[in-house]
């Protein structure tokens, strides 16, 4: 297709694909237009090419790409095919008379992708997860929105699996103005406490007693009410205020921990959730042994939690950075163990003291054989490497009375401990002394 174009810089250098600048010009003048009946987008994003470098060498993904997006082209006709991202595109079309014409273009891809990629002689699989936006003449829509339609419609058929199509709908328009709305207004969130901070217990069987607690954000909006943390961590850590954030948890953590030390509980532990995107920042280390002296957190029995999912392939670094906050003085714990792909390999060469079992082994233990196997199989590897475990998500006493069978556990859930402010919780270790 011909488009005039004002910016010379409109062509992906790997794919020769258009850019997303090329896709923005296209819907603008399509859905201002008269004469369109309809506009439609594919949001389309293959499912990490890069897991093929460490098998088949570096820049094996590109080659994917390459040979992905090629095949994909000879199935269009008129439409506008653009690089979105490192493994995302979007595909647009106008004249549609309904969705349906979408969908079966969207299968058409999924179907395609399901065909083996000849590699060096070795057959490849990809897949992909395909969300789409449909704007009609009488709707109003502007590019952004409608490419967020798509974009949303993707992301929620990904939770539903892959090779997964699903069509968005117009309420996500609605929640990209909510986004766009506290992003702005996360920064005045930290800075005047409407994201608190809660304390949920860690009962320890070998003492009988709380010896520990997780500290979990909150954010109470003023207008829009209880937001969850799903939906404002990854805000914070797109608006570059993860960070902030995660300072200001160290200074409500220092202020806990001065409470606990008036009741006399000097080795009580705090864990904290530590986002990837901050222990990676350069100047972390720093940023932390600055808090550590301004706010007296200096030898307090602080640890940090990384959850499993989002431990890199990739691990050098991520160890070296793990082995420093090591250094600082810090317990590192793994999040959700169980969920993501944490090997044993890794277990064995990270510093780390903890692994916290996700719920989804804790939940019917009492009811599964296997479920109860599982779970004394992680419990025995965590011995055998000297990890301390930490089991989340008790609710019922028929689940605590089989985890009891491990005296050395300690436990997280509602059955002990509901996620509290600081005042009430303080209140529940009095109570439980």
């Amino acid at each position: 297709m011909t488009l005039k174009m004002t910016d010379t810089n409109t062509t992906d250098a790997l794919t020769g694909l258009y850019t997303h600048n090329v896709l923005f010009e296209y819907l603008e003048k399509a859905l201002s237009s008269k004469q369109e009946n309809s506009v439609g987008l594919l949001y389309i994003e293959l499912d990490n090419p890069e897991r093929f470098n460490d098998t088949f060498g570096y820049n094996t993904d590109k080659q994917i790409l390459i040979n992905v997006t090629r095949n994909i082209a000879a199935l269009l006709d008129n439409e506008l095919f653009v690089r979105m991202g490192t493994y995302s595109f979007a595909i647009a079309k106008k004249e549609i008379p309904s969705v349906n014409g979408l969908k079966a273009l969207a299968q058409k891809i999924i179907n395609l992708l399901r065909e083996p990629l000849n590699f060096q002689g070795n057959l490849l699989y990809m897949t992909a997860t395909i969300g789409i936006g449909f704007s009609s003449r009488d709707q109003q829509n502007t590019p952004l929105t409608l490419l967020k339609h798509a974009e949303y419609a993707m992301k929620d058929a990904k939770r539903h699996g892959t090779n997964r199509i699903m069509v968005g709908k117009q309420e996500s328009r609605i929640l990209h103005e909510q986004e766009l709305r506290l992003l702005k207004d996360i920064p005045y969130a930290i800075e005047q406490g409407d994201i608190y901070f809660v304390y949920q217990g860690q009962y320890s069987y070998k003492e009988s007693a709380f010896t520990g607690a997780e500290m979990l954000a909150r954010w109470e909006h003023p207008e829009l009410g209880n937001i969850p943390p799903a939906v404002f961590i990854p805000l914070a850590e797109k608006s570059g205020m993860i960070t902030p954030l995660m300072t200001r948890t160290l200074i409500d953590a220092a202020s806990m921990y001065r409470k606990l030390e008036e009741k006399g509980m000097k080795s009580f532990s705090i864990s904290i959730n530590l986002p990837f995107q901050v222990l990676m920042e350069e100047s972390f280390p720093d940023t932390v042994q600055f808090i550590l002296k301004a706010y007296d957190l200096t030898g307090r029995n602080l640890t940090f939690e990384i959850m499993e999912d989002t431990i890199p392939d990739h691990i050098e670094s991520f160890t070296t950075r793990l082995d420093e906050i090591k250094n600082i003085g810090f317990s590192l714990a793994v999040d959700d163990y169980g969920t993501g792909h944490t090997s044993l390999r890794y277990l064995l060469h990270f510093p780390v003291d903890y692994i916290k079992i996700d719920r989804s082994f804790v939940q019917g233990i009492h009811k599964e054989h296997k479920r109860f196997l599982l779970f004394k199989s992680i419990i025995d590897m965590a011995n055998a490497l000297s990890l301390e475990v930490i089991a989340e998500g008790v609710e019922t006493y028929q689940e605590d009375e089989v985890l009891r069978n491990f005296p050395e556990l300690s436990v997280q859930g509602y059955l002990y401990s509901k996620p509290s402010k600081a005042d009430a919780f303080l209140q529940l270790l009095d109570r439980s002394e």
